[in-house]
């Protein structure tokens, strides 16, 4: 049974218009910090290696526990907004992300780098789903283009900004500051958020679902950790064998075991709303793809063409810079006129078109060229990403907002690890046992590509009219 939502007062008193500004920044600080931390981490890995005195393998269990722990609270993070408030339970999310960050940067093992990086992804998993649930509630259906398109920029430019600005923190400073600097932000947040933030509580106090937890929790973390680790071990080995088919035999039973019980940790009734439905299809592929280029690339141009990690970062940089630049023209001008259906269409057959274009790339493409596909492919898939985040709540109600919210982050962050495998499993399976040459790259990226196809195809399901209520009545 859904929790009646009801609003509490908070210390700074504002008006709507005001409110709605300061829950963009918050919410857009939050993601930015988080987004970072996943991708900042990658280039120190050899600098970690050393500290610790152990393999590159070895200290990819720290990206793995963060990933592990997000995956596993991201399911509970409504019900724990409707139990203890959405106010008290985002700043204890960020209080925790915060912390942990410090321990990450205070780290003397590497057992405890990667304690310190579960707790960070508990807190990550809990702050992403619950801070899109507070800002879309702050905005009415018909300026939600205008909250995506602050979270579009952030979400792709932080992907950007991660490699590169890992490589100067280490060089310039020592690798404790890629963790280091989460500090000020998530303080800054914290003071932010406890005095403006409106906290909506359930009047409803029903009881966890601890199975519920469980097979949500063991499924998605599971899953995640096998197609993580099948990048190292191969997609034969029991341990990858184990997670993956466990992983995925939780997340079927799932729903079949919330559908029966009176307070279920997921309420799957969201998926009713044929927007939602439709939109989550849709994002899956969209983002996987989207992942798996930023992860080839950069392993393209420095283990192939030998280009350095600055050059690499300012090669792949163009591509958030398109993002942003349709995404604020979309959102502010097109979205409420057009309505989603055309955007998604015209966005990910660009996204096809030039992932058919980089399959071309050879040993003598300049940089300039892969710039200029990577800025055309943050520009036609701009489209696809502000209709994605615009419509996909548009059937959805106040009350059952967080618990969309959890569901689509799941999606979205389950995405990700799933192109990158993908990638990853292409390379080494063309390859064989010696590197990567350029008709393994050329295969990866194809492959890559075609991931838009059924992104496409889910895209005839997405009825305008079903998103009408972000869009302008005229």
């Amino acid at each position: 049974m859904p929790s009646t939502l009801k609003e509490v007062p908070v210390r700074l008193s504002l008006d709507d218009e005001q409110y709605k500004r300061a829950m963009v920044a918050i919410f857009v600080l939050t993601l930015f910090v988080q987004i970072l931390d996943a991708t900042i981490v990658n280039v120190a890995i050899p600098t970690l290696a050393d500290e610790f005195g152990v393999s590159d393998t070895e200290i990819d269990r720290a990206i793995i526990g963060y990933l592990v722990g997000l995956a596993v609270f991201i399911p509970a993070s409504a019900w724990l907004a409707d139990r203890f408030g959405s106010r008290k339970t985002f700043l204890f999310a960020i209080t925790l992300f915060t912390v942990s960050s410090a321990l990450c940067g205070l780290a003397q093992t590497l057992n405890q780098l990667l304690a310190f990086r579960i707790l960070q992804g508990v807190g990550s998993g809990i702050m992403g789903p619950l801070g899109a649930a507070m800002l879309y509630r702050a905005f009415p259906q018909r300026e939600r283009a205008r909250a995506a398109t602050a979270v579009i920029g952030v979400a792709v430019i932080a992907p950007a900004i991660g490699p590169v600005l890992g490589g100067l923190v280490i060089e310039v400073a020592n690798w404790r500051w890629i963790f280091l600097i989460n500090i000020p932000i998530g303080l800054f947040a914290i003071v932010a958020g406890f005095a403006v933030i409106r906290d909506f509580r359930g009047e409803v106090r029903q009881r966890f679902d601890l199975i519920g937890f469980l097979l949500a929790g063991i499924g998605l973390g599971a899953t995640l950790f096998g197609v993580t680790v099948a990048r190292e071990l191969g997609w034969t080995s029991p341990v990858v064998l184990v997670s993956v088919i466990g992983g995925i035999a939780s997340l079927v039973a799932l729903p079949f075991f919330e559908r029966r019980i009176e307070a279920p940790l997921l309420r799957f009734e969201v998926f009713r709303a044929p927007i939602f439905r439709a939109l989550q299809l849709v994002s899956f592929p969209t983002y996987a793809a989207f992942l798996g280029v930023i992860f080839l690339l950069p392993v393209y141009l420095q283990s192939l063409r030998g280009f350095s990690a600055l050059d690499t970062g300012l090669a792949t940089f163009p591509q958030a810079v398109g993002v942003w630049i349709s995404s604020q023209v979309v959102g502010r001008k097109f979205y409420t006129r057009i309505g989603p259906r055309r955007l998604l269409l015209v966005g990910l057959t660009g996204g096809l078109l030039v992932g058919l274009l980089l399959a071309r790339v050879d040993l003598n493409t300049s940089l300039w060229t892969i710039r200029g596909l990577m800025f055309a492919r943050g520009f036609t898939l701009g489209f696809a990403f502000i209709s994605i985040q615009t419509a996909i709540y548009s059937q959805t109600s106040v009350e059952d907002t967080s618990q969309a919210t959890a569901q689509y982050s799941a999606n979205r962050q389950s995405a990700p690890a799933f192109g990158v495998a993908l990638a990853a499993a292409i390379l080494a399976g063309s390859a064989g046992s010696g590197e990567p040459e350029l008709s393994d790259f050329r295969l990866a990226f194809l492959v890559t590509a075609l991931v838009f196809v059924p992104a496409i195809i889910a895209t005839l399901w997405v009825r305008d009219e079903d998103a009408a209520a972000t869009l302008d009545p005229r």
